[in-house]
């Protein structure tokens, strides 16, 4: 019967090969970029927005459960599927329409991050938000975790861009926020963004895009002192310094990038930071950031003009997250944030987690936000690894609550952080946040289990 029933909704999607029954042999709709999983029932590989709503009034008619999903690159355990649910990926829904003199794009949910930069790039456009994993994360997914990147500090995050949103609610019903609506009635839009699938499933996305930005000046920086460097990040930004980037990466992590690719300069550098200047007068900015790196005891700097050979210095921080898969059995990676002015303060107490700790603790981030990427390893994946792991996450988690941050800066909580959540939430807080998620989804159909502890 239930075969027949699965059959049925094949015969009502926009094509056969839409639907996915054989989830074990094919187990990438079971995970995302965590070592969480889920056995989904099947998969639904939407094509448009019509299968989306013929899956969610499925998934209603049936009592199952619904999972969204985009290109699975999500670090919190968010688009895991709660075992027997529905997986709905949106990632070929990806038209990408751009309107050049209005400065807007509209974008399907399974737009790949770079593609829609480089499309508005031939334009003279921009679309500013990059996440690490631009050249692979949807835009669905960018939204449903406001998604931040290198370029947040200066330019934004996800939320700051998109000006509207087409979605199905858990009904099956679509509607239409912000631009689609012109810019009438609440503000649907700021509620759906971040929300991690947990209120709708968004079918489109409306995004303004910004005059190409120029590039500045690419300015390498090491330290014997993770502190040191540290100050240096609270003291430029405590000057109303802005740069394009400011990239904070401690010495284990470099290790570990220049293991994998060798950058000059960091051999025995205990943190490193990796700044691009404005465009607008990157002469003046780079010698201000020059004198305060010089006052706060920089070991070795290189400042780059030529961006192709400026490219060659991003490699430190690219091929960090690349070069821990390979080398770790286990490696698990948080997203705090603090103020600027406390990101000294933590870049220390994570340095003292590392020298007192068995497991191998180290962090890179996008400094000028105060977001720092906090990565537990373990070699060997024991029992033993893994209850250290969780233990000194925990401690994290307090320390930044205690610092005046939040538990993401840009991964969202989903099934990883749930169960620190009432640290940075009060009781009245939460309870807000489960009765607005009611109002939406009264039956908790959409991604269950997710932000908020059972």
């Amino acid at each position: 019967m239930r075969s027949a029933l699965f059959e049925k909704l094949r015969g009502s999607l926009s094509a056969p090969e839409a639907l996915v029954l054989d989830t074990d042999t094919n187990d990438t709709y079971q995970h995302d970029a965590t070592d969480e999983r889920g056995r989904p029932c099947a998969v639904v590989m939407a094509q448009c927005e019509d299968d989306v709503v013929v899956a969610v009034k499925f998934a209603n008619d049936h009592n199952l459960k619904v999972v969204a999903r985009g290109a699975g690159t999500g670090l919190s355990g968010g688009c895991v599927p709660a075992d027997g649910a529905l997986v709905l990926s949106t990632e070929r829904i990806n038209h990408l329409r751009i309107e050049y003199l209005r400065r807007y794009a509209l974008c399907g949910p399974g737009v790949i991050t770079k593609t829609l930069q480089d499309e508005a790039a031939k334009l003279g456009l921009a679309y500013p938000p990059d996440p690490a994993s631009y050249d692979q994360s949807t835009l669905g997914g960018n939204v449903a975790e406001n998604a931040g990147g290198l370029r947040c500090k200066r330019f934004g995050v996800t939320k700051d861009y998109v000006i509207g949103l087409r979605a199905v609610t858990a009904a099956g019903e679509r509607i239409a926020t912000g631009f689609y609506a012109d810019n009438r009635g609440f503000a649907l839009t700021d509620m759906l963004i971040g929300s991690e699938g947990t209120l709708a499933v968004i079918t489109e996305i409306a995004v303004r895009l910004i005059p190409l930005p120029g590039r500045g000046t690419t300015i390498l920086v090491a330290f014997f002192a993770p502190e040191d460097a540290a100050q240096t990040v609270a003291e430029i930004t405590g000057n109303g310094i802005i740069p394009t980037v400011m990239e904070y990466v401690d010495g284990d992590a470099a290790s570990v990038a220049n293991a994998y690719k060798r950058v000059d300069g960091i051999d025995r550098a205990a943190a490193v930071l990796l700044i691009e200047t404005t465009e607008r007068d990157p002469a003046a900015e780079t010698e201000a950031i020059r004198a305060i790196c010089t006052r706060n005891r920089a070991a070795y700097l290189r400042i780059e003009e030529d961006p192709a050979k400026a490219e060659t210095l991003w490699d430190v921080r690219r091929n960090i997250s690349t070069a821990l898969k390979e080398m770790a059995k286990v490696r698990i990676s948080e997203d705090v944030a603090v103020p600027n002015s406390k990101f000294p303060t933590l870049v220390s107490f994570v340095s003292e987690m590392n020298a007192s700790s068995p497991i191998r603790i180290n962090s890179y981030g996008h400094a000028g936000d105060g977001n720092l990427h906090v990565n537990f390893i373990s070699m060997t994946g024991s029992a033993a690894d893994r209850a250290e792991i969780e233990t000194q996450i925990e401690r994290l988690m307090i320390r930044t609550i205690e610092l005046g941050g939040t538990l993401s800066g840009e991964h969202g909580i989903g099934l990883a952080k749930r169960k620190y959540i009432h640290l940075e939430f009060d009781d009245a807080t939460l309870d807000a946040m489960l009765r607005l998620r009611a109002v939406f989804d009264p039956t908790g159909l959409l991604n269950p289990g997710k932000i908020f502890q059972k």
